[in-house]
C-alpha cells in the first residue's frame, strides 16, 4: 500500500500529542503537518495536499465549518473531533459523516483511521460534506438526509420523505415525488434520527412523516398519507397517533 499523508488541525497540545502518537503506530501513514488555527491550516493543506485530516470542530480562531468554507473543493477525507456532546450531532448523523467525541479512546481513532484508509479512493465525499454544511447553516429549516446504497449517494430533504418501510435489514424510502430509495440500514436507525422531526413509528415496519396525514381509517386501522397511501397502524401505537391527529384541530 502506498504511503498515506495526514494533517492534524488541533489547538489542544495534549490532544495533538495523543492523536499523533496513535497515527505514528501506522507504518504507512505520515504526518505531513499540523496547525492550531483554521487560516494557517487551510493554507498548509492546500500546499501539502494530505489524504486526510483530523479536524477539531472548535479552534482558537473559528470553527471547522468556517475552515471548510475556505476550500472550493474538498479533496481530502476528514475525521472530525469535538468536546461538545450536543454540538451538531444531528448534522453529523444526517450527513452520514462520523465524528469522535473527546476524550475518545485509542480504538475509536484507530477505527476512524481504518475507515479513512478503506474509503481513501472514493470520490462521493463532497455531497456528504455539502449536506453537513447545509444542516449546520440551516438549523431552523428543513434538514437534508444522506441515503447511501450501492448505486449512489442520495441527498434528500426530510420534508420530502413520505414514509419509510422496513424490509428486514433494509429500509425503503418513498418520497413525495413517488421516487423510491432502498438503503442497507434497518428502519430503527432512521427512527432515531427522524423522530424529533415530526416522524412517527406507527408500525414495526413503517415510519411516517406526520405532515402528510390526510385521514385515519378506523375500520382498517390505517393512516392515509397524501390521500392515497394506506399505512397500517399497530394497536400499541394507535392511541398516540390519534392524540396527535386530535391536536391538529
Amino acid at each position: 500500500m502506498n504511503a498515506i499523508s495526514c494533517f492534524i488541525v488541533e489547538d489542544d497540545p495534549q490532544a495533538f500529542s495523543y492523536a499523533s502518537s496513535i497515527i505514528k503506530s501506522y507504518k504507512n501513514i505520515n504526518i505531513a503537518g499540523n496547525s492550531n488555527t483554521i487560516k494557517e491550516a487551510a493554507n498548509l493543506i492546500k500546499k501539502l495536499k494530505p489524504d486526510f485530516i483530523i479536524l477539531d470542530v472548535f479552534l482558537i480562531d473559528g470553527n471547522a465549518f468556517e475552515f471548510l468554507h475556505l476550500f472550493d473543493t474538498i479533496d481530502f477525507k476528514i475525521i472530525f473531533t469535538t468536546s461538545y456532546a450536543k454540538f451538531a450531532i444531528d448534522a453529523f448523523k444526517f450527513s452520514a459523516i462520523d465524528y469522535l467525541l473527546k476524550p475518545y479512546k485509542e480504538k475509536e481513532l484507530i477505527s476512524a483511521i481504518n475507515k479513512v484508509i478503506n474509503d481513501i479512493s472514493k470520490t462521493n465525499y463532497q455531497s456528504q460534506l455539502n449536506t453537513l454544511m447545509h444542516n449546520i447553516s440551516h438549523k431552523d429549516e428543513s434538514k437534508k438526509l444522506v441515503l447511501k446504497n450501492a448505486d449512489a449517494i442520495h441527498v434528500v430533504d426530510i420534508k420530502d420523505i413520505l414514509y419509510a418501510k422496513s424490509d428486514n435489514n433494509y429500509t425503503s424510502f418513498l418520497l413525495t415525488n413517488d421516487k423510491s430509495i432502498l438503503v442497507s440500514k434497518p428502519l430503527k436507525s432512521f427512527d432515531e434520527k427522524l423522530k424529533n422531526y415530526n416522524f412517527f413509528r406507527v408500525h414495526q415496519s413503517f415510519l411516517i412523516n406526520l405532515n402528510y396525514i390526510t385521514s385515519f381509517n378506523k375500520r382498517n386501522e390505517e393512516v392515509i398519507l397524501n390521500g392515497n397511501h394506506s399505512i397500517p397502524v399497530a394497536q400499541s401505537r394507535k392511541k398516540n397517533l390519534l392524540t396527535y391527529i386530535d391536536e391538529l384541530f
